[in-house]
C-alpha cells in the first residue's frame, strides 16, 4: 500500500501529541532524501575562493541551534536587472590589445556565461571619454574651436567600433540577458559653457541638441546588434574634475533637460531605452527626490542610480520610500590602492554593494572598471590606483581575479535577471542575509560573516531546512530548486524558535524600543531584558524578527523567572503578532496583560497561545513595560530572564482552539459541523495541552504597528483561553 506525504500528515495530525512528538523522530528517519543544495564558499583568508562546497539535503522541519534564516518567497520586493561592472575604454583596450585570442576567449567566457562563468549581467560603458581610456579624451562629436553642429549631422561612433563594439557583442553573444547601461562624462566641447570637456555645465541652448546626441548614439548601438536598456544624464553630476572630463548639473537642471528635451524625444521616437537620475554618491538622496517631485519630468524617468563615494547605502530606501514606484540601481564602485586587505574588502562589498544595495531595493550592482593593468591603468587624469575587477598584465596578458570579481560573483552567478528579491532575515554583524526565487523557481541565498568567529544557522525553506556553519570573513551562497524537492514538513513541537531566548548574549537576537535594555553574563549563567518606568514617563518593548508561520499552526511563548522590583504595581504584556508580507500588515494578535505585585521574584511560567489565523506568513514575540509613569515616583524595573516560543501540537477535538477539548466545542461543532469530525471530539473529550498563563488579557488590538499598540494603553479580559499557573 502506498501512502503519500500528505496522507501521513493527516493522520499525525489526529494522533496526540506524544504521538506527534514520537513521529517527527520517525519521519526524520524513514524520508527520501531531499534534491541538493548547493554551497559555493569564497573566505577571506584566500583558502577558498568561489569554491564549492559538499551539497547539503533538506530535512523535514526547521531544525534546531544557530540562527534562523527563513527564505519566504510569498514575501516579494524589487525585481533584479543584473551584477556586473563597466566596460571602460581602458578595459576594453586592455581586452583587445593585452590578450591574445584565446586568453580573450577565455576570459570573456569566465566572466559572461552563464553556464561556464560568473554570468555577469549588466554593463557600464561610458558615452566618450572618462578618466579611464587609453586613447585620450574625446566624445561623439568632437569640433573645431567655434564650431557647432546643433542636428548632430557629425555625430560618430568610429572610436567604439574598434574595440569596445566588438567586447560588447562577444558578451551579448555569451549573455543574451546582459544589459547595458551608458553614462556620459561630458557633451562635446562646443555645448558646454566654458567649451571644454573638462569642468563647465552643459549650456541650455542646446539641451534638444543632446536629446538628439543621446538618441543618435542608442540608434548607433542598435544598428551593431546592441540595445542600450538605460541611460543616466550625466556621470556624478555634483563632482567637477579638473584634469578628465565631467560637467556639473543641478537637479533642477537635469529636470529641465530630461522633461522637456531627452523625455519628449525618446517618446516620440518609440525609444524605450529607461532614464536614470542623480549616478552619484549616496550623500545626496535630496537631489532623486527633488527631481522626482515633479510629475512632468517623473512620467519619463524610471528610477534613480547611486555610487558608493560618500554617504550611506540607507540612502537608497530614502529614495524609494519617497518614491516606491520608481526603481533604484547602484551603478559606481572601485577598490584600489587605499584598501588592499581582502578580506575586509570582501565583506565591505558584501555588506554594502550585494546585501546591503538589494536590501535597500537595488535591482543591479555594477562596479567600476571591469579590468584594469598592474599599474591601475591605462588613465588619463583621474584615478591614479584605482582597482579593476580584474588585472591583466600589460606584458603576458595573465589575469589576476580580485576582491571584487568574488563579490560580483556570489551574486551574479546564481541571481539571474528577472530574479525577485524574497524574504530572509538578517542578524547584524553575524550572519547577514538575502534572498532571491529566480525567474524558474530555483532559490539563491547570499549569507555573510562578518566576525572573527564561526557562525552556525538554519535556511527553512517550504518546511524544511538544512544547517551550516558558516567562518568568520567569509561569504556563501546557496542554491536550491523552488520546492526543495524533499517531503512535506511533519509537526515539529518543541523546538525552540527564539535566538537567543535567555538573554546570554545580551539583546543579540532581539530588537529594542523605548526604555530597555539587556544584560548578559557568560554562556550558560544567563543574562535577561530589563525594563524600567518612573515619574519621568518611561516604557519600552522587546521583539525578535519573525519566524515563517502558516495559517492554522499553534504557538505557546512563554516567560520565565521574571522579576519585578519597585514599590507599585507593573502592568507587562506580551504576547504573539502573527503578520503577512510586512511587518506592518498584521492579521491577527494575541496578548497578556500581567499586574505583578511590587519586590516580587516570580519563579512560575506566565505563557500564552495563539493559533496563526488566515495570510499569516510570519509570527513574532513581543514583550512590553507598559507603565509610562510610576505611581510611586520611584523608579520601577521588569526583567525578564528566559523566552521561549514554540510551535505546538493542535489537539483534535478542540474546535474552539482554546487548548482543550470540552462542551464548548460540541456547541461549535453542533453549529458548524463542517469545522471537524465529531468522532475526535468523543476520543479526546476530557483532554488538553499542557498550558498555563494569567487569567488577565487583552483583545486583540486593531492598531497596524507595535508602537500604536503600546500607545492605547490596552485592558480586557479573554475568557476561556488562558490559565493560571496552579498555585
Amino acid at each position: 500500500m502506498y501512502l503519500s506525504n500528505e496522507s501521513i500528515i493527516f493522520a499525525l495530525r489526529q494522533a496526540g501529541p506524544l504521538t506527534m512528538v514520537f513521529a517527527a523522530y520517525f519521519w526524520a528517519a524513514i524520508s527520501p532524501s531531499s534534491a541538493a543544495v548547493d554551497v559555493w564558499l569564497t573566505k577571506g583568508d584566500k583558502s577558498q575562493l568561489l569554491a564549492q562546497q559538499p551539497a547539503l539535503s533538506f530535512q523535514p522541519g526547521s531544525g534546531s541551534g544557530g540562527f534562523i534564516v527563513n527564505v519566504n518567497p510569498n514575501t516579494t520586493y524589487q525585481t533584479i536587472d543584473g551584477f556586473g561592472a563597466a566596460l571602460t575604454d581602458s578595459s576594453a583596450w586592455l581586452i583587445q590589445n593585452k590578450m591574445n585570442a584565446t586568453q580573450r576567449n577565455n576570459f570573456m567566457n569566465q566572466i559572461f556565461s552563464p553556464t561556464n562563468g560568473i554570468g555577469m549581467s549588466y554593463l557600464r560603458i561610458p558615452m566618450g571619454a572618462s578618466d579611464f581610456t587609453a586613447s585620450g579624451h574625446y566624445t561623439y562629436n568632437d569640433l573645431p574651436i567655434n564650431q557647432t553642429d546643433i542636428p548632430q549631422d557629425n555625430f560618430s561612433i568610429a572610436h567604439d567600433q574598434q574595440y569596445i563594439i566588438p567586447q560588447l557583442q562577444q558578451a551579448k553573444a555569451l549573455n543574451p540577458d546582459l544589459s547595458i547601461m551608458a553614462s556620459p562624462w561630458s557633451a562635446p566641447a562646443w555645448m558646454k559653457s566654458n567649451k571644454s570637456l573638462i569642468g563647465g555645465t552643459l549650456n541650455p541652448q542646446y539641451y534638444s541638441s543632446y536629446a538628439t546626441y543621446f538618441e543618435k548614439f542608442i540608434d548607433a548601438y542598435a544598428a551593431e546588434g546592441l540595445t542600450i536598456d538605460s541611460v543616466s544624464m550625466q556621470n556624478e553630476p555634483h563632482h567637477i574634475p579638473n584634469n578628465y572630463p565631467g560637467t556639473y548639473m543641478s537637479w533642477a537642471q537635469q529636470a529641465d533637460l530630461i522633461k522637456n528635451h531627452v523625455g519628449p524625444k525618446f517618446a516620440a521616437e518609440g525609444i524605450n531605452t529607461k532614464i536614470f537620475l542623480w549616478d552619484h554618491n549616496w550623500d545626496e538622496p535630496d537631489y532623486a527626490i527633488n527631481a522626482l517631485n515633479d510629475p512632468q519630468l517623473k512620467q519619463y524617468v524610471a528610477g534613480s542610480a547611486f555610487h558608493s563615494y560618500a554617504g550611506d547605502v540607507s540612502a537608497q530606501t530614502t529614495v524609494h520610500n519617497a518614491h516606491p514606484d520608481k526603481e533604484i540601481h547602484f551603478t559606481e564602485a572601485s577598490g584600489g590602492g587605499w584598501a588592499t586587505n581582502f578580506s575586509d574588502n570582501l565583506m565591505w562589498h558584501m555588506d554594502n554593494l550585494i546585501v546591503g544595495n538589494t536590501r535597500n531595493w537595488g535591482q543591479s550592482s555594477i562596479y567600476w572598471n571591469l579590468a584594469l593593468d598592474e599599474n591601475s591603468g591605462p588613465y588619463q587624469g583621474g584615478c591614479s590606483n584605482c582597482r579593476g575587477v580584474v588585472t591583466i598584465n600589460n606584458g603576458n596578458g595573465n589575469v589576476t581575479l580580485n576582491e571584487e570579481y568574488y563579490a560580483i560573483a556570489h551574486a551574479s552567478k546564481f541571481v539571474k535577471p528577472g530574479a525577485v528579491r524574497i524574504g530572509s532575515p538578517t542578524y547584524n554583524n553575524a550572519v547577514e542575509t538575502v534572498a532571491f526565487k529566480n525567474p524558474d523557481g530555483s532559490r539563491a541565498l547570499i549569507a555573510f560573516n562578518s566576525g572573527g568567529g564561526t557562525q552556525s544557522f538554519r535556511i527553512v525553506d517550504n518546511n524544511q531546512y538544512v544547517s551550516y556553519s558558516l567562518p568568520g570573513k567569509s561569504v556563501a551562497t546557496f542554491i536550491w530548486p523552488s520546492d526543495g524537492g524533499g517531503p512535506v514538513d511533519p509537526p515539529d513541537p518543541g523546538v525552540e524558535l527564539l535566538v537567543n531566548p535567555g538573554f546570554e548574549q545580551g539583546g543579540f537576537g532581539w530588537t529594542s524600543t523605548g526604555d530597555t535594555g539587556f544584560h548578559a553574563f557568560f554562556p550558560g549563567q544567563g543574562g535577561h531584558a530589563s525594563f524600567f518606568a518612573d515619574q519621568n514617563g518611561h516604557n519600552g518593548s522587546i521583539f525578535q524578527t519573525g519566524i515563517a508561520a502558516q495559517p492554522g499552526e499553534q504557538f505557546k511563548f512563554e516567560l520565565s523567572d521574571t522579576r519585578i522590583e519597585a514599590n507599585a504595581n507593573a502592568n507587562v504584556q506580551f504576547g504573539l503578532q502573527f503578520y503577512g508580507a510586512g511587518e506592518s500588515s498584521i492579521v491577527g494578535q494575541e496578548f497578556v496583560q500581567l499586574i505583578l505585585p511590587g519586590y516580587e521574584i516570580n519563579d512560575g511560567v506566565y505563557s500564552i497561545m495563539g493559533t496563526s489565523p488566515a495570510g499569516t506568513q510570519y509570527v513574532r514575540p513581543v514583550i512590553w513595560f507598559d507603565n509610562a509613569i510610576s505611581t510611586t515616583g520611584l523608579q520601577e524595573n521588569f526583567f525578564v530572564f528566559d523566552a521561549s516560543l514554540k510551535r505546538v501540537a493542535s489537539l483534535a477535538g478542540d474546535f474552539d482552539e482554546d487548548g482543550d477539548v470540552d462542551g464548548n466545542d460540541f456547541l461549535v461543532w453542533q453549529r458548524t459541523p463542517s469545522v471537524g469530525n465529531l468522532a475526535d471530539w468523543q476520543m479526546h473529550y476530557g483532554e488538553s495541552l499542557p498550558i498555563s498563563a494569567t487569567a488577565s488579557a487583552v483583545p486583540e488590538p486593531t492598531s497596524l504597528g507595535l508602537c500604536l499598540l503600546m500607545a492605547l494603553g490596552l485592558s480586557g479580559t479573554i475568557v476561556g483561553r488562558l490559565r493560571h499557573p496552579a498555585s
